[in-house]
């Protein structure tokens, strides 16, 4: 016997069921990891994501049905952003709980990032030692994402300018350099350039995002 309320539950559970399969496209997974570095066109997140601009629209509009992103026009351009922080919460969570029960995906990240090249210091203990100025943060993304979505206290340089920005850091201090996130090879590359030029340096797996919510936390 259906019942007011075992209809409401279950109207419940299809619109949870709707949002959680609007995040269940690879491809829209990938848009939501664009985002999160700030706010794009439609353009540019086609271009980023490897798909064509007409799949790249559709999959925007699904998010945006679900309420996950939202669309603002500048002239004849259409800008998505993330809606709401926690949309990008949920996708930092997923990744964790992945690697939980998916250990082919740490496999992936070691072969994507170089493990030797990560951080041997808990994330915690590197915030506060940058906190302290004890240690410097690189911030190795395009200057457009660092602007939109900046740490404190990090200093961003490009992967492209890294060499003749060499000059500005200091040698007596290790580095800890971070770009997209896990599977970002940016600080890879950087922290490998950074070792070759004579710097103690590490690469952080955490994202902006991550990096900020521990920069909060006192």
């Amino acid at each position: 016997m259906t019942t007011p309320s075992n209809e409401l539950r279950a109207n419940v559970y299809q619109k949870l069921g709707q949002i959680a399969q609007a995040m269940s496209s690879p491809a829209r997974l990938k848009i939501i990891q664009i985002l999160a570095q700030g706010p794009r066109t439609v353009e540019e997140i086609s271009q980023s994501s490897g798909e064509s601009v007409a799949n790249t629209s559709q999959h925007l509009q699904r998010l945006a049905r679900e309420g996950l992103v939202a669309m603002t026009k500048r002239g004849l351009s259409r800008i998505y952003r993330v809606k709401n922080p926690k949309v990008i919460e949920i996708w930092e969570r997923i990744q964790d709980l992945a690697h939980e029960i998916a250990p082919q995906l740490n496999e992936a990240e070691d072969e994507l990032t170089e493990s030797a090249l990560r951080s041997p210091t808990p994330a915690n203990e590197v915030v506060d030692s940058i906190r302290k100025r004890k240690a410097v943060l690189v911030d190795v993304r395009e200057v457009h994402e660092a602007e939109a979505t900046p740490v404190p206290g990090a200093k961003n340089i490009p992967l492209a300018r890294l060499k003749q920005e060499l000059k500005t850091l200091e040698k007596d201090k290790t580095i800890y350099v971070f770009c997209r996130g896990k599977y970002c090879e940016l600080a890879s590359h950087a922290v490998r350039a950074l070792r070759n030029a004579g710097f103690k340096a590490f690469r952080l797996r955490e994202s902006s995002f991550r990096l900020n919510q521990m920069m909060e936390t006192p």
